[in-house]
């Protein structure tokens, strides 16, 4: 036989002799603990998030999923060690837009590609709101655009860093507005928070659940919304784009992916657990309690919201001229 020949049906049997191999791995899955990085630090959105949602499937799976905490450079260490996995389902990542949108816009040198992730499900989406220090002289968004625009020197806006979502957030409300609002930048939201209730910013366009307790206080109030409909919670505060600021829209979301080579069966498993532990009233009513609002929906709903998203935030990144260091 032919050299070359040879080689290629040793090849063709030793992959016919593979993938029985394969198929009862995957039909096994999972037969032992699968991690979920979720590359932020314990105690925040993100980490309560996995948390409650690890431990449905968990009990639906009949295996441990485990939380595994990486924090750092804006949640691309974590993001770049799931890139880097095995794709055999074992690791998983679990984080808000940054992976899998905004970092490739933002970062010189990525460790790693959106498109090095399959994307499994979209699991809930928190609104951003328009919140001021309580003694700032404005009572609508109307009002602060107004007051901005005559003393244009006047008004700091305060984010947990560059190319977070309250940056992005509040810069495309600067470029939809025209107010000119001067960016402070912070590294993190606890110091984000405790300088808007004293006073030492006037204004964020950030995430809710983070600024429930200065909401309760009154160290803060909410001048409005930027989803699509007023929250329950809060029904008499309007939404930006019933403020006048036409067609605005901004919340932070939460999805799982995993490496983009995973098995479609495992892709499935994944995904139906998930999707059923986001269908458990316990859940449903934790989220709500957060002010969050459950997504779910398929793998190729995931991919879709994905591009749709990476398109828009780009369009703001440009326009601004952001790049992280």
């Amino acid at each position: 036989m032919n050299p070359s020949r040879r080689k290629m049906a040793l090849a063709a049997v030793a992959g016919a002799l593979l993938l029985p191999a394969l198929a009862t791995a995957e039909a096994a899955w999972p037969d032992k603990p699968v991690r979920v990085i979720v590359p932020w630090a314990p105690g925040g959105i993100t980490d309560i998030l996995a948390r409650l949602v690890a431990a449905r499937m968990s009990a639906q799976l009949g295996q441990q999923f485990v939380i595994d905490n990486r924090g750092g450079a804006a949640g691309n260490i974590g993001a770049e060690m799931v890139a880097k996995a095995p794709a055999d389902g074992y690791t998983l990542l679990l984080t808000n837009p940054g992976a899998f949108t905004t970092n490739q816009y933002l970062y010189k040198d990525m460790p790693y590609r959106p498109e090095d992730f399959a994307p499994i499900i979209v699991l809930a989406t928190f609104p951003n709101a328009l919140i001021v220090n309580k003694d700032l002289p404005v009572k609508s968004a109307e009002e602060l655009i107004a007051y901005a625009k005559k003393h244009p020197a006047s008004l700091n806006g305060g984010s947990s860093g560059t190319g977070s979502s309250g940056h992005l957030s509040l810069e495309m409300f600067k470029a939809m507005t025209g107010a000119p609002i001067q960016n402070v930048f912070y590294k993190g939201a606890a110091p984000t928070k405790v300088d808007l209730s004293a006073g030492r910013i006037q204004v964020v366009l950030d995430n809710v659940p983070g600024y429930l307790s200065e909401l309760q206080s009154g160290s803060v109030r909410m001048l409005a919304v930027g989803t699509r409909t007023r929250l329950p919670t809060y029904p008499d505060v309007p939404t930006l784009d019933e403020a006048g600021v036409k067609g605005y829209e901004s919340s932070v979301w939460y999805a799982i992916a995993a490496p983009k080579a995973t098995p479609q069966a495992i892709i499935r498993k994944v995904h139906a657990a998930a999707q059923a532990a986001l269908d458990t009233p316990d859940v449903q009513e934790k989220l709500r309690q957060l002010q969050g609002i459950v997504v779910g929906g398929s793998p190729a709903d995931a991919a879709k919201f994905f591009a749709v998203e990476s398109k828009r935030w780009k369009a703001v990144i440009d326009r601004a001229g952001i790049k992280a260091e």
